[in-house]
Formats: structure tokens, C-alpha cells, sequence
């Protein structure tokens, strides 16, 4: 995670002093009906099918009809600021294999030919504007998504070390409940211990003295004695393995807690990281008129 922030960070920075366009530029493309002069405009962190559907959507609006056979493609397009007759608009986005840059190709049809830096000054700053304005939508839809995602992750972060400061306090209260139950199994052994020394000597002088009377009554005793005696020894074993039991619950308690504090450690670092991604991410978008 550290990582893929970081490189993220670092991309973000190269690909804003290196690639990022920010208007549209002069172009051709060998469109399905062959090489027309185009606007261009190359995009970061996307693809072809997203660039496209945004166009069709959009020529969806102004169009009387739009088609993606080949290339997006919309006819009988209105955009008065161009042209008072309506246009044939063409798009398609190109992505080289492995490359996170995607250019995205817009020729414009209208009465006269395709436009282009040869054509009315006027017609050609009209086109230029129209594709612009467009392009930026979608720079500002890529970015916003980006950032989005991006603070979700960090919400997600921050989540996680809340989750783990939480599991911190329950360790530690266990901790304590731990140490409080050993004093008192501890305590339990004592008083278990000290009815075991008072009942031991009362059980050997009456199991010898039913021996040597052979009286039922007194045999009768001495069985609920010795009862008494097993009770209180089972009691001071039960007492001693609660008082183990306990500490090694204590012993183990304290060993997650020193995980778990590493672990909020490198929670904090991936939190700051993601914060400086979501920084650099709205500076983005700020960026973008």
C-alpha cells in the first residue's frame, strides 16, 4: 500500500510536469472514412470506452443521430457557435498498449469540409472551443473520480487504525480483568489451602477412630469430612489453574497489544501518505479551469 501511494504520488507530479494537456491541439487521424484533420487531446489514467461514451452521450444531445460502429459518429449535429448548418462530428480514442496516456481524436464535418487550422479563423477558434470546453468536462469527471476514490481509501485507512485503537483498549481492559481474576484465584488458594490443613488432621483422627470403634454414625461423619476435603481440594486445583489461566491470558493480551501497536504504527504512515495522495489529487482538480 505504501508503495502504490507513493508511485501514485510520483506519477501524479511527473505526469503533471511531462504529459498533462491542457488544451486542444491540431491533429489528423485515419478515421474508417479516411485521413481527416482533427482536434486532439490527450488524457491520463483512462480508456478508450469511457472517452467514447462520453462523447456518444453528448452527441446524443445535439445530434439527430449518433452511431459507434467504428468510431463515434454523430449526424445532423447542431452546434450554432460553429456553424448554422448542422455537422458531422467523428471521434475516436487511441491508447498504445501498455500506455497510460489515451489521445482523443475529434473531427468536425461541416458544409465546407472538415475543419481545420486552414479554415475561417472564426469557424476554426469555434471548433477548437467546443472540443476544449469537452475535453475539460471530462478532465474534471476523471479527476473528481480519482480524488473520490482516493479519499475513499483513506476513510478506509482511517477506519482500519480507528478499528485497531479500539481492539488496543479491549486488550488492555482484558489485561486488567486478567490480573484481577489471577489475585483472586490466587486468593482462592489460600483460603482453599487453609480448609485443606484444618479439614486434613480432623479426617485422619476420625477415619482412626471409626476404625477402631467401628461406629456407623461416626463413619457416617466421616464421609461427609471427607467430602469436605475433596471439595476444597478440587476448589485449590480449579484456583490454581484459573490463576495460569489467567496469566497466560495476560501474557498473550500483551503481546497483541505490542503487535497491535506496530500495526498502528504502519497504519499511521499509509494514513499521511494517503493524505498527501488526497492533497495532491484536489490540487488536481483545482488545477483544472
Amino acid at each position: 500500500m505504501n508503495a502504490r501511494i507513493l508511485l501514485l504520488t510520483l506519477l501524479l507530479t511527473h505526469w503533471g510536469a511531462s504529459f498533462a494537456q491542457t488544451t486542444v491541439t491540431p491533429g489528423s487521424y485515419a478515421f474508417s472514412t479516411g485521413v481527416h484533420p482533427t482536434f486532439n487531446f490527450i488524457f491520463e489514467g483512462t480508456n478508450s470506452k469511457y472517452i467514447e461514451s462520453y462523447w456518444k452521450d453528448e452527441l446524443k444531445k445535439i445530434s439527430i443521430g449518433v452511431s459507434n460502429k467504428k468510431e463515434v459518429t454523430g449526424e445532423g449535429s447542431l452546434i450554432p457557435s460553429i456553424s448554422r448548418d448542422t455537422l458531422r462530428i467523428l471521434m475516436k480514442g487511441e491508447q498504445r498498449k501498455g500506455s497510460p496516456l489515451l489521445t482523443a481524436h475529434v473531427s468536425i464535418q461541416s458544409t465546407n469540409g472538415y475543419i481545420g487550422p486552414d479554415s475561417d479563423s472564426e469557424v476554426y477558434a469555434a471548433a477548437v472551443a467546443f472540443v476544449q470546453r469537452h475535453s475539460t468536462a471530462i478532465r474534471r469527471q476523471l479527476a473528481q473520480q480519482e480524488l473520490s476514490a482516493s479519499e475513499k481509501d483513506l476513510d478506509r485507512l482511517q477506519n482500519d487504525l480507528e478499528l485497531l485503537e479500539r481492539e488496543k483498549e479491549r486488550a488492555a481492559a482484558s489485561i486488567i480483568k486478567s490480573n484481577e481474576r489471577a489475585v483472586e484465584a490466587a486468593q482462592e488458594q489460600i483460603t482453599t489451602r487453609a480448609e485443606m490443613d484444618d479439614l486434613g488432621p480432623k479426617v485422619i483422627a476420625m477415619r482412626e477412630e471409626a476404625n477402631r470403634t467401628m461406629n456407623e454414625d461416626l463413619a457416617k461423619e466421616l464421609k461427609g469430612l471427607e467430602k469436605e476435603e475433596a471439595k476444597a481440594l478440587a476448589k485449590n486445583r480449579r484456583a490454581i489453574d484459573k490463576e495460569q489461566d489467567m496469566k497466560k491470558k495476560a501474557e498473550d493480551l500483551a503481546l497483541e497489544i505490542k503487535k497491535n501497536e506496530e500495526d498502528q504504527e504502519r497504519k499511521k504512515v499509509a494514513v499521511e501518505q494517503q493524505k498527501t495522495l488526497v492533497k495532491a489529487l484536489k490540487e488536481k482538480l483545482d488545477s483544472i479551469p
